[in-house]
């Protein structure tokens, strides 16, 4: 199989380099702008707290760069506000047996979402006919172009795939999952993919305080579990359930100690930090604390404080502001959190 990875941010770029490290197939790595010209040129500067490397991966800037072929496999790692975008570009493309035009992506290829969130995977069965959720537990930060730091070791992360809805083919699932356990991720493949994925989001809610205030700031675990309280409560009135806490706790390990990167700063962010320190134009706030306003709002009821949150990182990103622009203080304020 040829893994075609659409996004090169912190979790496509160490995916990809992974794969193309570990078991010498080939990767092609979608990326545009300097982005793509610097991976290109150089490759991917992959660190690690005990790895220093390059990885070379080939680059692609569209479907016809790919020119895909029927064992590809996609796999998308945008941040969930970029999906739709991504999978449009990509549904139609031509995928060719040798020089044989045998169908479109749509037909022929499966997508696998290896991004924060719930909502890409319903995204996705708009375009396409094989759709695969993935669970991703990777503490990778990418601030610069074509550079990656993966924040544990050995291992370098925990995915949990399944297909999507429950019940539908798995096809290639044990084949991407024994490459992906080859390239040092630990993986469980499941029936019901997406029951993690809620158990993710709520874990996810709290990195929209860690982007307001900035990262290991004493108190601000109080209000993330506020957070997550709120969210339990709204996914246990909308009667979505999720795994549990011990469940996590059981296939994360210790895997997940901190562990520093060497010349890196012993802190900085996840994903939704990371997007206000590069200055991004759009933030995944929407889909995570958003996703919870979203589902009480569909059950006649509220989320004040995820959907407060939500506005605070939209205005953040909207003005420009980079991490920490709150106070603890004024975060609580805002939230009529005493």
């Amino acid at each position: 199989m040829r893994y075609v990875v659409i996004g090169a941010g912190a979790i496509g770029g160490a995916i990809a380099a992974r794969l193309a490290q570990q078991l010498r197939v080939r990767v092609v790595l979608v990326a545009r702008g300097e982005r793509a010209d610097m991976i290109e040129h150089l490759g991917i500067h992959l660190r690690t707290p005990d790895q220093d490397l390059v990885v070379g991966v080939d680059v692609a800037r569209s479907p016809a760069d790919a020119r895909l072929r029927p064992d590809d496999v996609l796999l998308v790692a945008t941040k969930t506000q970029q999906v739709e975008a991504a999978l449009r570009e990509w549904v139609d493309a031509p995928v060719f047996d040798g020089e044989q035009l045998v169908g479109t992506a749509r037909e022929r290829l499966p997508v696998l979402l290896a991004l924060n969130g719930v909502a890409a995977e319903q995204i996705a069965q708009r375009y396409f006919d094989r759709v695969f959720g993935v669970c991703v537990w990777l503490p990778s930060v990418s601030l610069q172009p074509g550079e990656v730091f993966v924040r544990i070791a050995p291992r370098t992360g925990v995915l949990i795939v399944g297909p999507v809805p429950v019940g539908r083919e798995a096809d290639p699932l044990d084949a991407v999952a024994a490459d992906l356990e080859a390239a040092d991720f630990e993986v469980h493949v499941v029936e019901d993919v997406m029951r993690w994925k809620y158990r993710k989001l709520l874990t996810n809610l709290g990195n929209a305080v860690q982007a307001l205030v900035g990262p290991g700031v004493e108190g601000a675990g109080a209000v993330s579990a506020r957070l997550r309280e709120e969210g339990a409560a709204v996914l246990a009135q909308a009667g979505i359930e999720y795994a549990s806490a011990q469940e996590e706790d059981d296939w994360r390990r210790d895997l997940f100690a901190d562990q520093v990167v060497p010349g890196e700063p012993a802190l900085m962010g996840g994903s939704t930090w990371q997007s206000l320190a590069r200055g991004s134009d759009s933030n995944e706030a929407d889909y995570l604390n958003g996703e919870i306003a979203a589902i009480a709002r569909a059950h006649g009821g509220h989320a004040p404080l995820n959907a407060a949150v939500q506005a605070l990182v939209r205005q953040a990103t909207s003005g420009g502001k980079g991490p920490g622009s709150l106070t603890l203080g004024e975060l609580r304020a805002a939230l009529s959190l005493r």
